[in-house]
């Protein structure tokens, strides 16, 4: 081995290290270990003048590995890669020492943090010792694009890729896209979701670039970034484009089922159009309820119905992979806050639909038969913690729905009294003129804390009790209607999506980011991106600017037709490898294969494929199986460098 010179940087963090680590002590202690010819320490590293003083060391000392302690990889790992590579470096001899969320974030003694802090510096320049240079490789990129969710942020994406000249396939699993911002009322005072879907659906129907599955689903994803194989399931819709939308197959259907698409206000027939505008513009037959009794496919003068049509199975070839299949309504358990015992308590969702001039009512807003003459919205129900199974999160759509509704609701009925009964107000993305319109309709605002409101129901109707937090009373308020402002959950097919797709789940079951702030539409998988409420709540305008996020993102992967891998994969020592096998059972990717090298049984890594997950280093009972940058000696060196206080080697 070379002469090992290692420059061993300590970050203050501000004060989310130095408060709790005595980074000077650690510093000083990193010169002792062996092959450090210098350490220093620094309010914030990763800053550019932190990231200076790693460049001029490793010109000034001839530095050949760097170490980082500072936080989480996560965060500044490609900041430091950068760093180091500008200076000369290969970038792959860096390594940090996480010394923020594996110490000073969970210990409070300094003198043991301290410690504990210079134990995984020790660790760190113990593995730096054994790093190696490593190339990043390069492969074809196909220039096409699987979006995953017709919603808003599907469709926006969509057209972005589409005006760059890449192939578009959307992938949507109900019989029209669009999602459910085409079945809401308003989002804001003067805009309907239901226009703003139509305009973007009329450029998608105008659009040669793009192409529409509906009723399908992603059931397997292969390949790697620039080459991902996508296999989708076509489920049979059972009417065809030769449909003239004339209605008399829904007519003689027998089969009724609650309408998700009015939010259970209304029923369905198992033929239907789920709604005025929805594309493609004709009907669609509900496989999982028809019973196939043949009536619509009689009565069908345009032979637009088969009822023999069965699944497909559609193969894709593309690039990346956008996934953008949105949220599902939070839905209240039976009995909260009346949910269920009456039919005056609606969901905001309900109301958002009753408003709609295409709604069951035609706008009229008729709650148990008749218009109230008073309503109170309840926020944050299933967010923020508020009742039993709420979400901790806030849904960062429901105040400003609620209160959008509440105007738009004393514009038409001016005589009703309104109350909005709320935790905190938190109007992502609106200014202060939303509130001054709903102080001149004269909505009353009500305020509680911890005790939840307490909703009543008997025969003189309707009452909630609630503790209210401005004057410090309790008062109870009569109405004839309770909106619940549900929030947003995962969608329920998520675990589906992460097995398929190999995306990481987060904290609230939503798709994690790969990084919060620096990669907020990237998942940790290269070449999956993602749009819309897949990442968590989020408002359409939002969801919209996000499908715009991903789409550049994609372009800029595949625009070269050529893109780079990391690195860090699985490589086979053919000297020790005996082609036992075990590595390409247990490989998620089908990366490995065994081939035959002059009548030896030998593993091989499908560079391409192989996606870094170290599952055969582990597996491989020979050793022949290494991880490039968790090779067996460096990761020895680690445990060495932790059990023993010593260097390997």
């Amino acid at each position: 081995m070379d002469e090992v010179r290692i420059g061993v940087y300590v970050c203050h963090c501000g004060f989310n290290i130095a408060g709790v680590v005595d980074v000077k002590k650690v510093a000083e202690y990193a010169k002792t270990l062996p092959g450090v010819v210098v350490a220093r320490d620094y309010v914030f590293m990763c800053s550019e003048p932190g990231q200076d003083l790693i460049k001029e060391d490793i010109k000034n000392q001839n530095l050949n590995r760097v170490v980082v302690a500072s936080c989480s990889p996560a965060l500044h790992e490609i900041t430091f890669r950068t760093a180091i590579s500008e200076a000369g470096l290969n970038k792959y001899l860096l390594e940090m020492a996480n010394i923020r969320e594996h110490c000073s974030w969970v210990h409070h003694e300094k003198e043991k943090a301290t410690e504990k802090a210079m134990e995984i510096v020790r660790m760190a320049v113990a593995k730096a010792r054994y790093l190696e240079p490593l190339e990043e490789l390069e492969v074809e990129a196909k220039k096409s694009v699987l979006v995953l969710g017709g919603g808003v942020a599907g469709i926006r994406a969509a057209l972005e890729l589409a005006n760059y000249g890449f192939d578009v396939y959307i992938v949507e699993k109900s019989p029209t896209i669009g999602g459910k911002a085409a079945l809401i009322g308003y989002i804001d005072p003067k805009t309907k979701g239901a226009e703003v879907v139509s305009k973007m659906v009329e450029k998608i129907r105008d659009c040669p670039k793009i192409q529409v599955f509906t009723s399908a689903e992603l059931v397997q994803l292969t390949g790697s970034a620039g080459n991902y194989v996508a296999k989708l399931r076509l489920n049979p819709r059972f009417v065809n484009s030769r449909c003239t939308r004339c209605g008399e197959c829904e007519e003689v259907c027998p089969i009724e089922v609650s309408n998700e698409y009015n939010f259970g206000l209304d029923k369905r027939k198992a033929i239907f159009i789920p709604f005025k505008n929805a594309y493609p513009p004709y009907y669609a037959i509900d496989y999982r309820v028809c019973v196939k009794c043949g009536e619509c496919e009689k009565v069908c003068r345009y032979k637009a119905i088969n009822l023999k049509e069965e699944a497909k199975i559609v193969e894709l070839r593309v690039g990346a992979v956008i996934i953008a299949t949105g949220y599902d309504p939070y839905r209240p358990f039976k009995g909260e806050y009346g949910y269920g015992l009456s039919p005056n308590v609606i969901t905001l969702f309900q109301l958002e639909r009753l408003l709609d001039p295409e709604s069951p009512t035609k706008g009229e807003l008729i709650v148990g038969n008749k218009v109230p003459k008073s309503l109170a919205f309840i926020q944050c129900v299933g967010s923020r913690g508020t009742t039993l199974g709420a979400k901790s999160y806030c849904s960062r759509m429901c105040c400003t729905t609620a209160i959008n509704s509440a105007i738009k609701i004393k514009e038409k009925y001016p005589e009703m009294n309104v109350y909005i009964i709320y935790k905190d107000i938190m109007t992502y993305g609106s200014d202060e003129s939303l509130y001054e319109e709903a102080g001149k309709k004269l909505i009353n605002f009500i305020k509680f804390e911890e005790k939840i409101p307490k909703v009543t129901i008997s025969p003189e109707g309707l009452f909630i009790d609630v503790f209210e937090y401005t004057i410090q009373q309790e008062i109870r308020i009569p109405v004839e209607a309770i909106v619940l402002s549900i929030g947003m959950l995962p969608p329920r097919d998520i675990e589906e999506l992460i097995a398929v797709t190999r995306v990481s789940c987060g904290g609230e079951g939503f798709v994690r980011e790969a990084h919060l702030k620096l990669a907020p539409v990237e998942a940790p998988t290269k070449g999956i991106f993602l749009a819309g409420c897949i990442t968590g709540p989020k408002n359409i305008l939002e969801s919209i600017r996000m499908g715009s996020a991903a789409a550049a993102k994609a372009m800029s992967l595949l625009s070269k037709g050529k893109i780079t891998i990391e690195p860090m994969i699985a490589q086979v020592d053919e000297e020790r490898c005996s082609g036992c096998g075990i590595c390409v059972a247990v490989c998620p990717y089908s990366a490995i294969s065994i081939k035959s090298v002059n009548g030896d049984r030998i593993a091989k890594v499908e560079k391409a494929l192989c996606m870094g997950c170290g599952t055969c280093n582990a597996s491989c009972p020979s050793g022949a199986m290494q991880h490039l940058g968790f090779k067996d000696v460096q990761l020895l060196a680690q445990t060495v460098a932790a059990l023993r206080g010593e260097s390997y080697g």
